[in-house]
């Protein structure tokens, strides 16, 4: 006799997960690999199954956030959960915990400025007629939502900066970018841009709502005005 007669069943579990990762597995068997640590010779199947269903969320989901917050003694309701079983459910909490918070404090920025060039990049791929678009962000810098102000002809363009300033506000904005493309142009800022850009810069800082920058997008080209204000090319607060 073996001295596990559930090693076979385990090795494939393990190499099931390796081969496909997580979202390979069922939720029981996601189960199972927990157990496997702290049940080494028993059968995890079984204890899986009735983990799952009792720890179900209020729609009938399986719910494994209602598992690590389960108490000692309603986790042992469940016939062949040990204290070892518990203690691993413990410490899978805790150091789910830990890492939430060290990202939720973490220094480095979640998104940078590259992020946003290539979903502006991405949006007007294709388009023949330039549009007016407004990424409006939260207060780490995330992608609320991408508005098209207006759609113009193919050499012109309007920006309707009411509408903007609804946008904003109504998708509780900590800070906003725009962008407009030239379908048949270069990517850098004509007078009429910067103007716009002086003008905006001014009405979004009335209502305390940060003004990031204004791009030019060419095909795969972008072109930053803030950026170009750091290098002497134009001035936004003149």
């Amino acid at each position: 006799m073996p001295d596990n007669p559930h090693a076979g069943h385990r090795e494939r579990l393990r190499e099931k997960y390796r081969k496909g990762g997580i979202e390979y597995l069922s939720f029981h068997e996601i189960l199972e690999l927990i157990l496997f640590q702290s049940i080494p010779r028993r059968d995890t199947n079984k204890i899986a199954h009735e983990l799952a269903e009792k720890f179900k969320d209020a729609s009938g989901k399986y719910s494994l956030a209602n598992i690590l917050q389960a108490g000692e003694q309603k986790l042992k309701e469940v016939r062949g959960i040990s204290d070892h079983a518990v203690f691993s459910f413990k410490l899978l909490t805790d150091i789910t915990r830990l890492y939430n918070l060290e990202i939720a404090n973490s220094p480095v920025e979640i998104t940078d400025k590259s992020v946003h060039e290539k979903h502006l990049i991405a949006h007007f791929t294709g388009k023949q007629k330039e549009e007016v678009v407004l990424l409006t962000l939260n207060n780490r810098q995330e992608l609320i939502s991408s508005d098209v102000i207006y759609v113009g002809g193919v050499n012109s363009v309007k920006v309707d900066m009411r509408k903007m300033v609804g946008v904003a506000i109504g998708n509780n904005a900590s800070s906003v970018i725009m962008a407009h493309n030239h379908p048949n142009g270069p990517d850098y800022p004509s007078p009429e841009d910067i103007e716009t850009t002086r003008r905006i810069e001014r009405l979004f800082n009335e209502i305390s709502i940060r003004f990031i920058d204004h791009y030019v997008v060419a095909n795969t080209k972008i072109s930053s005005i803030r950026d170009q204000t750091v290098y002497g090319y134009v001035n936004l607060t003149k």
